[in-house]
């Protein structure tokens, strides 16, 4: 029964005062932040396309096709073999659904794909494995993507608590939820039995309100992005000459040459942002083409909307609009700041943009883009922060490759700046030193129709699988067994990786 208070001993092993469990609060949010199925844009052995097929593992059926169309050629041998706007068709594997998370806590969908034709009709058989969905919650493992275990939320620790040693109260306590800090409040008001009864209640009405629970199903609609690792000893295609990058007008090359690059912090501290993209416009014609490709302005970093943020974290869902951290470009504020994502807050390709005037009979708009592969804590300033692809020159590819498949850019340009390349802007950065150069074309925002995705269920379903989920996590995870072996594990992959990372710098 709800009302029923949980005894001094039960809960002896769940109160947040210990250290231990403190401790492990903190490994669980730092945990939920660390990116997960992050990728490297510039492999050779990839290609990348949009999908035009709603998808999603409670409606989707095994055996259902779907389609992409490629956004970026892909080149093998100096020749493009998969050019850009080729439909890539394919069908689901197999799917599996969390359903009320009884069987399963977590869905999963495994995606084939079958071939290619391109833009004048030929088809080639596609032999390519799906690597990674851009921005996702969800990870991708041996071609199949992988959900999320919606349970296992950074708040869960702090509201239900962590145990040590087990009990058979501790099914019933993670269903109702009054361990942790709601245990504190509920153990600490001396109430009668009606109004212990009440308390419980309130106390699990008003953590439902206020903690959303975070969707557990995969649900991709079309437009979302993918990569595809093409195996370059199959893969047959047009072979075609693919278009060389042309240099800049000299004025605009020798003006980013002799112009700094590095962006800053206010307090001056090193940043992996970079000048690195230029455009060649008017505001409208930038605001128009960022639009037309699927990137938001970003939301001024206000109380409101880092509380929007917060709230987006906590439920495991996207905020498209998410306000980005104050940097500089020689002492100014961006003007204006783009950023593109899926279902998670702590994932984002973002730029920011600054008006340098009219150079060489252009107006020239400098940009500095990153990647936001998912978040860490930092223990120096003690918060939450978005780590950052290392590989800046990905981010710069990527805008160009959008802008230019929503039709709103000409050919790219290229700058080469040495020292960019040399000097580096923080220990963390890889880049060549190059800026692209995108002189902008008229475009409209263009009308993509809105595809509604159905919930599953109904609302007192959600809530049970709510409450078994919640209960199950509990049980198997929020505990210290649990976060020690993950800890170990964490520790093992470290130093394999790193083995590995020194034996490819010895070759």
């Amino acid at each position: 029964m709800i009302s029923s208070r949980p005894t001094n001993h039960a809960d002896r092993g769940c109160c947040l005062q210990s250290r231990w469990a403190r401790l492990s609060i903190l490994l669980t949010v730092a945990a939920g932040l660390a990116p997960r199925g992050a990728f490297a844009f510039s492999s050779d052995d990839e290609v990348e396309v949009r999908l035009k097929t709603l998808l999603t593992s409670y409606t989707t059926k095994a055996g259902d096709p779907f389609e992409c169309v490629v956004l970026r050629p892909w080149i093998a041998n100096s020749l493009i073999e998969i050019p850009q706007g080729a439909t890539v068709h394919g069908h689901v594997g197999s799917v599996t659904s969390v359903g009320l998370g009884v069987r399963h806590e977590s869905a999963r969908m495994d995606l084939v794909f079958d071939d290619f034709v391109t833009p004048d009709g030929r088809s080639f058989p596609l032999h390519a494995k799906l690597t990674s969905v851009d921005n996702a919650r969800e990870q991708v493992k041996s071609g199949s993507v992988r959900g999320v275990i919606a349970a296992n939320q950074p708040t869960n620790e702090l509201y239900f608590g962590v145990w040590r040693s087990p009990s058979v109260a501790l099914v019933e306590r993670s269903m109702i939820g009054l361990t942790g800090l709601s245990h504190q409040i509920y153990s600490a008001l001396p109430l009668g039995p009606a109004g212990e009864g009440g308390l419980a209640g309130g106390l699990l009405v008003l953590r439902l309100a206020l903690f959303r629970f975070p969707e557990p199903e995969i649900q991709y609609k079309p437009g979302v992005d993918m990569r595809l690792r093409v195996n370059p000893a199959l893969q047959q295609g047009v072979q075609e000459t693919p278009e060389a990058v042309s240099p800049a007008p000299e004025g605009v090359s020798e003006w980013l040459r002799k112009e700094p690059f590095g962006v800053d912090r206010r307090d001056n501290r090193p940043v992996a942002d970079m000048v690195n993209i230029a455009f060649l416009g008017s505001r409208q014609q930038l605001e128009n083409a960022f639009v037309a490709a699927g990137w938001a302005p970003a939301d001024p970093p206000t109380r409101k909307t880092k509380r929007q943020a917060y709230y987006a974290f906590n439920a495991m869902r996207a905020y498209a609009a998410a306000p980005v951290s104050a940097l500089f470009y020689k002492g100014m504020l961006p003007e204006l700041v783009f950023e593109k994502s899926l279902n998670t807050v702590t994932k984002r390709h973002h730029i920011r943009v600054w008006y340098a005037g009219v150079v060489d009979g252009h107006e020239l708009w400098l940009g500095a883009a990153t990647h936001d592969t998912g978040g860490t804590f930092n223990p120096h300033y003690f918060r939450f922060t978005h780590k950052i692809d290392p590989n800046v020159d990905d981010e710069r590819d990527k805008i160009v490759t959008d802008l230019r498949f929503a039709g709103c850019a000409e050919p790219e340009m290229r700058v080469d700046r040495p020292t960019a390349a040399s000097n580096g802007l923080d220990r963390s950065s890889v880049t060549d030193g190059a800026a692209m150069v995108l002189p902008l074309a008229d475009c409209e925002p263009s009308d993509v129709p809105s595809v509604a995705i159905p919930k599953p269920g109904n609302r007192f379903s959600r809530l049970v699988r709510r409450i078994i989920l919640e209960a199950r996590n509990h049980v198997e995870r929020e505990n210290l067994y649990y976060w020690t072996f993950q800890a170990v594990k964490r520790a093992h992959d470290h130093v394999v990786q790193s083995a590995n990372q020194a034996e490819k710098s010895i070759n």
